[in-house]
């Protein structure tokens, strides 16, 4: 699923992460509140902070009716796992090398426990204090003294607007916020700091994201094979989403079942302002982009393939997809530690560049066209996958990574994509959703075994 292009490159990796890849493996799932580890993460984005502060929110409001569960702000997550906890603020002070955590006042219909703001619960969460909301204001303006700059996780939702500022994002409301308390130094989001932490995925958090990729890539197939001509493509998402909740999960986001003019990328982001969710009826002929990815422990799966609404490619697709594949395919021997992700497409088009003159139909002659010709890599991507589906563009490989390698072009209004999860290792990659058809064979051999 793309969804990079609104956060924008970051570079990963760092001196300070390796401490994080020392943690002992845990295949039971999230380690629990308390756990070293949500420890050893602190202490490595205090060691990023120098004199700054950084200010972690808490997601501020329940669930959307339409969600099929709460879902934590990921920062606060991977900081805490404090996972239920609504209007509570992490803060870590750089010039003192504290963490306190400020939870919010209780809330009457809300009977789930939640720690409470004393030095029990700062020993057991292995903090410095926890403390009351109220008194954040207090606390702040006694400490951004000695502070260089204050940092802000942001916990928006994509697409978020910057003006007017009480309608803009998280870490532009803060800003105004700490303007309006005498604050009159930079504020900035923690995104540089915290996502090089979150890029390098530790043993446990790796552990989850294998089962995850496992039924993600079950979940895909089940969405091929519940394509048919005269159906709409809502219906056939809600045998992938059966398929995420049988396997113990819930689904990243909703499965994206778009076909013909709907699989081509550059319709793909009105889909976050249509109520239909570009909903239509699916026809013979045409292809679809099954994007789908599977939750479980917080982390998730993002995998898909394209695959042709009647289960047969025409003999242009074929060539066109297979053309494809075998260029997604060179670039993936290229995936290992220190990689630049613009060698990785090098070796793709090079591969393409190499078949190229052995195409026979227009639609294949025209794939190598696009693919070879003036942006034909634009919407490619090589994006971070964990505690979001989406978790920034590393322009460089770091072992460790758990990424979703994602290429896609568009050729006579007919749309073709691919995306594995990789987990990239020092000398080479692992495949994190195993057992997928790649060639135009492949799949429609795949999507005959209903």
């Amino acid at each position: 699923m793309i969804t990079n292009r609104l956060r924008g490159p970051l570079v990963a990796g760092g001196a300070l992460l390796a401490v994080l890849t020392q943690r002992v493996p845990s295949l039971t799932g999230q380690p629990p509140v308390g756990d070293p580890i949500y420890r050893t993460r602190r202490t490595a984005a205090m060691a990023a902070l120098a004199h700054r502060i950084l200010i972690v929110p808490s997601r501020s409001s329940f669930m959307f009716d339409d969600q099929p569960g709460f879902q934590q702000a990921p920062d606060f997550q991977y900081l805490t796992a404090l996972n239920h906890l609504v209007g509570a603020v992490l803060v870590l002070d750089g010039p003192t090398r504290s963490t306190v955590l400020f939870l919010p006042r209780p809330n009457p219909v809300v009977n789930r426990p939640f720690p409470t703001p004393d030095r029990t619960s700062a020993s057991r969460l292995q903090l410095d204090a926890v403390l009351p909301i109220d008194s954040l204001e207090l606390w702040v303006r006694r400490h951004w003294a000695a502070a260089s700059a204050i940092l802000v996780s942001p916990t928006d939702t994509r697409g978020a607007v910057a003006i007017p500022p009480p309608m803009a994002n998280g870490v532009v409301r803060w800003s105004h916020y700490l303007g309006g308390l005498g604050w009159k130094g930079a504020v900035g989001s923690a995104v540089t700091v915290l996502r090089p932490l979150r890029d390098i995925k530790d043993q446990g958090e790796i552990a989850i994201l294998e089962r995850v990729g496992r039924l993600s890539a079950q979940a895909m197939l089940v969405g091929m094979r519940a394509l048919r001509p005269g159906r709409r493509q809502r219906d056939a998402a809600l045998p992938v989403i059966a398929a995420c909740v049988t396997g113990g999960g819930r689904q990243s986001f909703w499965p994206w079942l778009m076909s013909g003019p709907r699989a081509v990328f550059t319709e793909l982001f009105d889909f976050f302002v249509d109520y239909e969710g570009h909903d239509r009826v699916m026809r013979a002929g045409e292809l679809t982009r099954v994007d789908v990815g599977c939750q479980l422990d917080h982390y998730m799966g993002d995998v898909g393939r394209t695959a042709p609404v009647d289960g047969r490619f025409d003999a242009g697709q074929r060539e066109a997809w297979d053309l494809f594949v075998a260029g997604y395919r060179a670039g993936l021997t290229v995936l290992r530690d220190g990689v630049e992700v613009a060698a990785v497409y090098r070796a793709a088009l090079a591969r393409v560049r190499e078949l190229s003159p052995r195409l026979t139909t227009t639609l294949g002659r025209l794939a190598a066209d696009t693919l070879l010709g003036r942006g034909g890599t634009d919407a490619w991507e090589i994006h971070g996958v964990g505690l979001d589906d989406a978790e920034g563009q590393p322009p460089v490989l770091r072992a460790g990574m758990t990424v979703a390698y994602e290429l896609m072009f568009a050729v006579r209004g007919q749309g073709f994509y691919l995306e594995d999860m990789i987990l990239i290792e020092p000398h080479g990659y692992r495949l994190l959703t195993p057992g997928l058809p790649y060639a135009a064979a492949e799949i429609e051999a795949a999507m005959t075994a209903r």
